[in-house]
């Protein structure tokens, strides 16, 4: 067998009183999780929530005096175990950042980041989204 029949995943879509979430299980024949230095999970235990800013066209020039404050509140929250990482996004081989992404433990943190952030206070991020994000398989350590 090839594909995915061959990892021996099987695909459950849960309706919780919200909107659908799509998790991959794997199957009892399916491969070992960790075999391969990369881990399943098949709870809500390894929830974590993304944080995107949209960056106004001229983020370059003008987040100089707010740079600084923005690092630091990331690199806190990083120390106190709220916040995974973070780092400007946008186009292959960009020049200018369209936004960024920040990945954290909980969905409060997110929102004290967006609450406490220079950049949205100086409008630098022209707006921002909190998702939620089941991580299903990923590197171990």
């Amino acid at each position: 067998m090839t594909g995915l029949g061959r990892l021996g995943f099987a695909v459950a879509v849960a309706a919780a009183g919200r909107q659908s979430v799509l998790a991959f299980r794997p199957l009892a024949s399916g491969i070992r999780a960790g075999s391969r230095g990369i881990s399943s999970t098949t709870s809500l235990s390894a929830t974590q929530f993304v944080l995107t800013y949209d960056y106004i066209p001229d983020v370059l020039e003008k987040r100089g005096p707010y740079r600084e404050g923005h690092i630091g509140l990331a690199k806190k929250l990083i120390g106190e175990g709220k916040c995974v990482s973070g780092g400007p996004i946008g186009e292959v081989a960009m020049e200018v950042p369209t936004g960024a992404i920040f990945v954290f433990n909980d969905a409060a943190s997110a929102e004290l980041f967006v609450e406490q952030d220079p950049y949205v206070s100086a409008g630098i991020v022209t707006g921002h989204k909190i998702q939620e994000w089941n991580v299903v398989v990923q590197k171990e350590d």
